[in-house]
């Protein structure tokens, strides 16, 4: 009321002063093009930006003829920084283009580098690998990403304060995995009680067919006819409204966020291939199983940035956006790569099938089960976060433990 009152140099000097001080306040989140956008891009995130360093590390391990475990190593956390950029490009080229577009562009590429992976791993007729880093990508982001959003999300918002969500968007993608998971099961219990039959391929690539039908009209329902559902509310959505739409700035350019997912994309696909084919020596140099490195190893290149964004903004309390994260990806899992992956194993000729072990069907199956529970009520506390978790560490201590040779480990009952 003061300043509105004041005239003359006084009054400039004062308007002068708080715009300055307001600018500083405010950290320049406007779009900027070419490579002056990718820099500040990598800004955003120190961390991974340090390992692109191994990309030519990775190329070097492989045609050098390193050991298979340092091939291995080198590739592994190669294509972690890649999956990030993947992602990050991927959200500013969508926010440059129209809602539509950009929907399909997330759909499309959020699991790309777990499609790289498994098509790697198809080619190099690695499906039993294949299939334990499709269960392992799904009880990472359902049983570890969820359960360490609640517990952080719980630790930075204590009572009185709640942690709510749709109850309809929850309840959806609940199901959603539930079906997906019957897509699993129907198929592996078929070739389990007739395991002559040869129809398996037949009846895998049905259910796939099925499975990317129901995928696509998950899409219709959460970004068309029931959008909201799948959009935080809360007391303070509109408070907070600018900041948001601050923070989602995107930082790259149309022009430079596609060269950048182009490139990424690129050498993602070759880092995969000399990532699975180096896990037979890694898997003699660690002694450890290829179900481990499958379901516990693998999961973590595709979902690194993935887990470290749901669990941030669980902190925030914006639980809805963390479980489109943690449930969505896991749904993407289900009902899209998996498909995908028996679809890619036709065109290349290789007996990729639905039919996976009896008790990786089973620990999905009771994951869902629980994650469900969970979720029908709508609300969250970091002791449902925890008891995530315990599952997980129980789910990754069998595996760990097993030895995977011969007839003795798990694999060798199916």
């Amino acid at each position: 009321e003061y300043a509105r009152r004041m005239t003359g140099p006084e009054a400039r000097y004062l308007d002068d002063t708080l715009q300055d001080r307001q600018g500083a306040a405010r950290p320049d989140t406007g779009t900027r093009p070419g490579l002056a956008g990718f820099f500040r891009a990598l800004g955003g995130n120190l961390f991974l930006s340090s390992l692109l360093l191994c990309i030519p590390f990775g190329f070097v391990t492989h045609f050098t003829d390193q050991p298979d475990w340092l091939v291995f190593i080198a590739n592994f956390f190669a294509i972690l920084p890649m999956a990030w950029l993947i992602g990050k490009s991927t959200e500013d080229l969508s926010a440059h283009t129209g809602e539509a577009l950009g929907a399909l562009l997330n759909a499309t590429f959020g699991n790309v580098v777990e499609m790289l992976l498994c098509v790697a791993g198809i080619r190099r007729n690695e499906i039993s690998i294949v299939q334990c880093t499709l269960v392992g990508s799904i009880l990472s982001n359902m049983l570890l990403v969820m359960g360490t959003s609640f517990l952080w999300g719980g630790y930075n918002n204590p009572p009185p304060k709640k942690m709510t969500y749709s109850k309809v968007g929850a309840g959806a993608q609940s199901t959603l995995m539930l079906v997906g998971v019957l897509g699993l099961m129907l198929p592996t219990i078929y070739a389990f009680m007739m395991p002559e039959g040869q129809e398996i391929l037949d009846i895998s690539r049905g259910c796939s067919t099925l499975l990317l039908l129901t995928y696509f009209q998950y899409l219709v329902f959460s970004l068309k006819t029931h959008k909201d559902a799948f959009e935080g509310g809360g007391e303070d959505s509109d408070s907070d409204k600018d900041g948001d739409d601050d923070e989602d700035a995107p930082d790259m350019d149309a022009c430079t966020s596609t060269v950048v997912l182009a490139c990424c994309t690129v050498m993602t696909a070759f880092c995969s291939e000399y990532l699975i084919g180096s896990i037979g020596g890694a898997i003699d140099r660690w002694h450890v199983s290829k179900e481990f490195i499958g379901i516990i190893v693998l999961p973590i290149i595709g979902n690194a940035a993935e887990h470290y964004t749901a669990i941030v903004v669980a902190g925030q309390n914006k639980m809805d956006l963390s479980l489109g994260v943690a449930v969505g990806s896991s749904c993407q899992m289900a009902l899209m790569v998996t498909p995908f992956t028996v679809l890619a194993g036709w065109v290349l000729d290789r007996p990729m099938s639905l039919d996976f072990h009896p008790f990786q069907v089973t620990v999905l199956l009771l994951a869902v089960l629980i994650v469900a529970n969970v979720l029908k009520d709508g609300e969250s506390n970091w002791l449902e976060g925890s008891m995530l978790v315990t599952a997980y560490c129980a789910i990754g201590l069998i595996y760990y433990c097993e030895n995977g040779e011969g007839t003795s480990g798990l694999q060798g009952l199916a």
